[in-house]
């Protein structure tokens, strides 16, 4: 007597399907946390850019309200403390903290006030821009990594520009280091 049930070609392809319903589900989902981690890693990218200019903006404010100076002197002063925290790592571009107060027409002690309150400003702006090109290059190498590419290849953000000095931006252009630049003696010629 025969079995009036299923047979093995209708169970095996009740499987056959079944096995390739999951796969293509797991493809999805796949596919889906691939895009879902770009946007997050997009997101980010933006995001930092505020970062980047708030830090910025909050360099100046700090001096600007805390000691009652105009944005011009301001300005100046973040240049000066910048080009002297520059001048510790490769020697000094001025001679003391006394001469840089000098240049800016004020006595060495209240540099020092002020130039203490914006150093660790400084550190966080330059942290912001580290960390701002580090989520660059995490959503790069997503992007572009096998198998991401064949879904968000195109998606590579720009490559962020930092901010920094003129010398700097001319020694990476030229690929030539001033031997000045980092207050080395002249030559003479």
């Amino acid at each position: 007597m025969k079995n009036k049930g299923m047979g093995k070609g209708a169970l095996i392809c009740i499987i056959g399907t079944a096995v390739v319903a999951l796969l293509v589900v797991i493809a999805i989902s796949w596919a889906v946390a691939i895009y879902n981690t770009e946007v997050r890693l997009a997101n980010r990218y933006d995001a930092q850019f505020n970062e980047v200019e708030t830090s910025l903006d909050t360099m100046r404010k700090t001096i600007m309200n805390q000691f009652k100076v105009t944005r011009e002197f301001a300005d100046k002063f973040i240049q000066s403390v910048a080009m002297q925290t520059e001048g510790r790592k490769g020697g000094a571009l001025f001679k003391s903290s006394a001469e840089a107060a000098n240049k800016l027409g004020m006595d060495s002690a209240m540099y020092m006030k002020m130039a203490n309150s914006i150093e660790g400003q400084l550190a966080k702006f330059k942290r912001s821009q580290d960390v701002l090109t580090d989520v660059w290059r995490e959503h790069k190498t997503h992007c572009e990594v096998f198998p991401n590419s064949i879904f968000v290849g195109d998606r590579v953000k720009e490559k962020p520009e930092m901010i920094s000095s003129k010398a700097t931006k001319a020694a990476i252009e030229t690929k030539e280091l001033d031997d000045d630049l980092l207050g080395g003696d002249k030559k003479k010629e």
